[in-house]
């Protein structure tokens, strides 16, 4: 059959279909689900662990092998990798595609417990060690606050009260805030104050 000749033949059919195949795939298209902030999960947890003044080697044979051994107890792991540096041991757990997220917090608490028994087995002077499952977090939206006619203690203060306020927004995990500038306190006198302070601390000195 030659498609070609039927198309051409029956051009009022082809135009039809289409139009109508068009439409049902634009209509197919708009209904499909989607979120303006998907969610993804990495299925990944560090743990950190201080040992200082140990080499390189001292910090892989005394903690880190020790620490992977509890480790691998987890099960469903897909990877288990190491880094050690003088001092400083990290290592990365990553868990199987097969996991859920929804499980994911009971897998990180026996993680916790899993490395909570091994700290008896490392040497003195080493740990505790520190598990960081929430490192992966991403944040959707930036919030920025100025004002030239507020001082910077006031958009402090509302800077808390508005991180409080968007915690209890539905499908909101965590907030923080940065750029705070460190509390100082500043002092300024005159030369004859300086001068009336010097006589009397000399005159209670000489008491």
């Amino acid at each position: 059959m030659n498609l070609t000749g039927f198309a051409l033949r029956n051009r009022t059919l082809i135009i039809v279909l289409t139009v109508v195949t068009v439409y049902a795939g634009m209509k197919s298209f708009n209904a499909l689900p989607r979120l303006e902030d998907p969610e993804f999960t990495i299925k990944e947890a560090l743990v950190i662990t201080q040992y200082p003044g140990a080499t390189a080697y001292e910090v892989e044979e005394e903690v880190s092998d020790e620490l992977e051994l509890a480790i691998q107890k987890l099960g469903k792991i897909k990877r288990l990798e190491s880094r050690n540096l003088p001092g400083s041991s990290t290592i990365t757990v990553e868990m199987r595609s097969t996991v859920p997220s929804e499980a994911l917090p009971q897998v990180w608490d026996e993680l916790r417990r899993k490395v909570g028994d091994a700290q008896s087995q490392l040497p003195p002077g080493a740990g505790p060690s520190l598990v960081i499952d929430d490192y992966s977090d991403v944040y959707g939206v930036f919030l920025a606050l100025h004002g030239d006619e507020y001082s910077y203690r006031e958009l402090y203060d509302f800077a808390k009260l508005l991180r409080r306020e968007l915690v209890l927004v539905k499908d909101v995990a965590r907030s923080s805030s940065s750029g705070s500038c460190p509390k100082s306190s500043t002092s300024s006198s005159t030369g004859n104050a300086y001068l009336k302070l010097e006589f009397r601390a000399t005159i209670l000195a000489s008491s």
